[in-house]
């Protein structure tokens, strides 16, 4: 198993940070110690000064914006919009409820067309420390389910008199007005430090959530309140754990990437990077077993890196994402402004695109009112995976997506799919596999069919407006007709000038030819005295790549392998385009064997009818999870060093022991071996190559300890 790599210096430093429960006073009892509002047995039951169980103090709490009336602080509010119960989301009527998800509970406002639109929530602390407060650190977690279509704004303030709030632009949020599909509770970290404060002991200081409609129409998005922190300073500055960046975008044939996180401040502090969403697979795009853990001290590094594997494979996908989040910092230190990291992994397969290899628009319906459809076409002689593929329309000249589809479902061979305006003719609808805005099209409006991120085909031209429509041949256009591929082609095609030329002109409102496709037979190009060229291996951290290139028309392949001197000689069949590879990870293999392989590919697969086989030879060999070598007493003198660094250590046995040094990015700048011996070994390292800095020793992937180098 791969194993996330981590770079940091000190120790984390174990506290025990006060939890505020549901009931009672929020007090800050002491300086440099969070304290955190977690809604912990939190049922949406209501308010009051002396809470029962499931409730919140309402010496706390203020609310205004309700259509049941503002409550104020040490109110009684146990009924209506004020104890909506608890819910998992996914609600109509407004007001206050406690959202449970995995036992987890948070305070959840539905805004409504009378509550909370203009509304607020306001949670205050008093300073009980004995100092005069004059800075803040405050985090909390917003929770966004994005399932309507209005925009809606949840913004945060704050004030130390109740009455003049100051807003922090910042940490303004405003949910998207298009409805995600589907939905799915979404979590924002949001934190800031608030400087400049005079808050005297026994003063309150008042932090508030106000919302409102922003734009868009229809219901309003559910917001959710969790895990409020405060950190209360009487002087010092309060350490921030950031990403050094929010996005990041790599190749899917990348190897690794390496997110690197900072702090603000020395201190004796930790902080965990934790996956947080996104569309990529783990364990299918990229490996990372977190949450990682980076451990930092005072007198160390200010910034450390989490390292996460890239998987490649063969599937045909748009561009994918994975989200990390920085969470649970400990030390009295907390999280910054920058606390979502997003990767966008970019997929480096290409569409096939040739004669029945790839699916086609073949019906385009254009008719009166809504009656509007597409119809995509599938040519080859295998049911196709949908879920690769999509169709976006860029409206008016658009050169990005204004409404985007994507497919779901198995096409079978010869079959079609049809997309549909869900306020079409019933004669459409009744073929229609799925509705969409997708359809919301008036002939000068390009429409674009996806296998991944690659273009398959395409109606118009994306980021041009002809004006009306795009003519079709001399007899019909993209508006006002029924368009239907003509059958001799049997792929789709990205030059719209030739594009065009394809099709047969209808009526407008023909519906007659919607839900099936005739075309004429796909070429037969497939050779079974044609065997598999270009046979090769390529080795990542967990697997073996083999790879080959078939015959034209190939539609399917077998790879036979041999473990070698003698041993078990599996095959696999391929079966799924573009046949050309198959993934052996490392563990199926075995540690430390040899194996060799070969492979034919075959023009039918039902049964399997393949050419010969190529001839055993390219061979590849599993290597053996090394050992650590139990490495004890790592020292280095001298530190700060100039020309050269001594590095002694104690061994537990004979051993080859791999040396790192690298730079405080995790970069390896320097490597070699050691041939260690039982007992005491020295090394003897040269850096007058390196530039004055930090540095890091790994042996035997362990951490050796740090060095820095002058000049």
């Amino acid at each position: 198993m791969k194993k996330q790599r981590l770079f940091w210096s000190g120790w984390m430093a174990a506290l025990l940070l006060p939890v505020v429960p549901v009931s009672g006073q929020v007090s800050i009892p002491a300086t440099a110690i969070p304290v955190t509002v977690d809604f912990t047995g939190f049922l949406g039951t209501g308010f009051q000064p002396v809470p029962s169980p499931g409730q919140l103090d309402s010496d706390d709490w203020a609310v205004t914006g309700l259509s049941d009336g503002a409550m104020n602080f040490g109110d009684t509010k146990t009924t209506g919009d004020f104890a909506r119960l608890a819910t998992s989301g996914g609600v109509t009527t407004g007001g206050l409820y406690a959202l449970t998800l995995s036992g987890n509970p948070a305070l959840m406002v539905q805004p409504g067309s009378s509550d909370w639109n203009p509304g607020t929530i306001t949670l205050r602390f008093i300073n009980n420390t004995g100092s005069t407060l004059e800075e803040l650190a405050i985090s909390y977690d917003l929770l966004v389910l994005n399932n309507e279509d209005r925009s809606n704004s949840f913004n945060f303030l704050y004030s130390t008199d109740n009455l003049a709030y100051t807003a922090v632009p910042a940490l303004n949020y405003t949910s998207v007005a298009l409805r995600d599909i589907p939905a799915s509770q979404v979590t924002v970290p949001q934190s800031t430090i608030i400087t400049g404060l005079t808050i005297p002991s026994g003063a309150f200081v008042y932090l508030r959530w106000a919302g409102a409609d922003v734009g868009g129409s229809g219901s309003r998005d559910e917001f959710s309140l969790d895990n409020i922190s405060l950190t209360a300073s009487a002087g010092a500055s309060v350490s921030a754990f950031d990403f050094d960046a929010s996005s990041i975008s790599v190749s899917e044939g990348d190897d690794s990437v390496f997110l690197s996180v900072s702090i603000s401040e020395e201190a004796d502090c930790s902080v965990e990077v934790a996956l947080s969403g996104g569309s990529a697979s783990n364990g299918a795009d990229f490996d990372f077993s977190g949450p990682a853990l980076l451990s930092f001290s005072i007198g160390g590094p200010l910034s450390g890196s989490v390292g996460i594997d890239l998987l490649e494979d063969l599937a045909l996908e748009g561009p994918e994402t994975l989200s990390l989040i920085l969470q649970n910092a400990t030390g009295g230190c907390i999280l910054g402004a920058v606390t979502l990291n997003t990767v966008t992994i970019a997929d480096n397969d290409v569409a096939p695109v040739g004669a029945c290899q790839n699916l086609y628009f073949s019906e385009y319906l254009e008719g009166s009112a809504n009656n509007k459809a597409l119809e995509i076409y599938n040519p080859t002689g295998a049911a196709v995976d949908l879920s690769a593929y999509s169709v976006k329309a860029f409206n008016n000249g658009a050169v990005s997506p204004t409404n985007t589809q994507p497919l779901a479902g198995i096409l079978a061979a010869g079959d079609v799919y049809i997309i549909a305006n869900s306020a079409a003719d019933s004669l459409i609808l009744a073929q229609a596999d799925t509705t969409s805005t997708v359809t919301f099209f008036n002939g000068d409006d390009a429409i674009i069919l996806f296998n991944g991120g690659d273009t398959i085909d395409a109606i118009g031209v994306v980021g041009v407006d002809p004006g009306t429509n795009w003519p079709i041949d001399t007899l019909g256009a993209t508006s006002e007709f029924t368009l239907v591929r003509k059958p001799a082609v049997n792929a789709g095609q990205n030059n719209w000038s030739i594009g065009s030329t394809e099709w047969l002109v209808y009526a407008q409102n023909d519906f007659s030819f919607i839900g099936s496709h005739t075309q004429d037979p796909c070429p037969i190009v497939c050779s079974t005295e044609i065997l598999p060229s270009g046979q090769a291996h390529t080795e990542q951290r967990t697997v073996f790549r083999l790879s080959w290139v078939p015959q034209p028309g190939a539609v399917g392949c077998q790879v036979e392998g041999q473990r070698l001197p003698t041993g078990p000689s599996p095959n696999k069949n391929i079966v799924s385009p573009p046949y050309n590879s198959l993934v052996v990870p490392k563990a199926q293999a075995g540690a430390g064997t040899t194996w060799t392989w070969r492979v034919r590919c075959a023009c039918s697969i039902d049964p399997f009818e393949a050419t010969d086989f190529t001839a055993f030879g390219d061979t590849f060999f599993v290597p053996v999870a090394r050992e650590m070598a139990s490495l004890q007493g790592i020292s280095l003198f001298p530190n700060p060093a100039n020309e050269q660094l001594q590095l002694t250590w104690t061994s537990a046995r004979e051993a080859v022991v791999p040396v790192e040094v690298l730079d405080l990015m995790g970069r390896t700048v320097y490597a070699t071996t050691a041939a260690a011996v039982e007992g005491r070994n020295v090394l003897n390292l040269p850096i007058s190559a390196l530039q004055p800095g930090m540095y890091f020793i790994r042996m035997d992937g362990a951490n050796g300890g740090q060095f820095t180098v002058v000049r």
